[in-house]
């Protein structure tokens, strides 16, 4: 039957007797490969299955002995025995349906000074059996550590908020502020707060509420907001003078490039000491936009 099979197969496809023979042994090889996942599928369904079946014994075979615990107490209610995972001791574990190799885990875990702030923390144990713990869940008691004193600095803005409330119509210089003063307005960080102060000590001072949209990453919102909580009370600039400081002293001013500073004292090595703070409005770099912001923060003073 089978070399007629053969005969046919090469009479119809023209195949050789090599070729009519691999093809007969492809066929069944083929029938096989396509048939493994529905053979693997059911052997992995039936394996699943068992696991679960054997997850709730434990789980039931614990209860009934809890059960058996409170016989005799035939007018309580049965209250299923609760624990928490970081005391439990190694024997409590086993008790519990778990391996010793991995209640022994667990305690070396803890020894080492893990602990389960979650009952999820449980899961992460290695080969724990996941099914039966998280069967345990709503069994596992793990009290939530006491909440921990406000940094000092939280307490500080949390004060000066209050008394911003208390007082809305007050305003705070802006020159005196600190880093967590800022941070009442809503917008402002720890970042831009210490970009702030480190923008004003660069200055020497703000002599205008104005000066703090020049501060990078304060937005016109943000801005209008700090309007409402500071203000310039005491205008305070730190002067320099322009008759006997350097180039590189001058060009470290946010207003003043290293080519105009250079300018200001070339100005002045030529035609003796300024007189007066107006006389840099001779040199021709110098803008009165650039006169009226940098002024304020210049002097005369005369070198004996």
């Amino acid at each position: 039957m089978l070399t007629k099979l053969k005969n046919r197969i090469r009479l119809f496809f023209g195949f050789s007797a090599s070729e009519t023979n691999g093809l007969l042994l492809l066929v069944p090889i083929l029938l096989l490969i396509l048939s493994a996942p529905s053979i693997v599928k059911q052997v992995l369904t039936r394996y699943s299955f068992h696991s679960d079946l054997e997850d709730k014994r434990i789980l039931k075979a614990w209860l009934e002995e809890s059960r058996s615990k409170l016989k005799g107490e035939e007018d309580k209610k049965f209250v299923p025995t609760f624990f928490d995972p970081n005391k439990i001791d190694s024997d409590k574990w086993v008790e519990l349906g778990f391996k010793k190799k991995i209640a022994e885990r667990i305690i070396n875990y803890r020894r080492k000074g893990g602990s389960f702030r979650e009952k999820e923390d449980l899961l992460k144990i290695y080969g724990i059996n996941q099914k039966l713990a998280t069967a345990y869940f709503d069994y596992i008691i793990i009290p939530q550590p006491a909440s921990k004193p406000k940094p000092k600095s939280t307490q500080i803005k949390q004060n000066f908020e209050k008394l911003v409330v208390e007082k809305k119509n007050v305003k705070f210089d802006v020159n005196l502020a600190d880093t967590t003063q800022f941070q009442i307005v809503k917008g402002i960080g720890p970042v831009l707060s210490s970009r702030i102060v480190k923008y004003r000590d660069m200055l020497g001072g703000f002599t205008s509420t104005d000066q703090l949209k020049e501060v990078y990453g304060i937005q016109d919102e943000v801005y209008e907001r700090m309007l409402n909580h500071f203000d310039v009370l005491i205008p305070s600039a730190k002067k320099i003078n322009i008759n006997q400081d350097s180039i590189s002293f001058l060009s470290k001013h946010p207003y003043l490039s290293y080519k105009t500073s250079r300018a200001i004292i070339k100005y002045r090595l030529q035609h003796g000491d300024y007189q007066s703070v107006d006389e840099i409005k001779k040199i021709h770099t110098i803008s009165d936009s650039l006169f009226r912001r940098i002024a304020p923060y210049l002097k005369v003073e005369f070198i004996e």
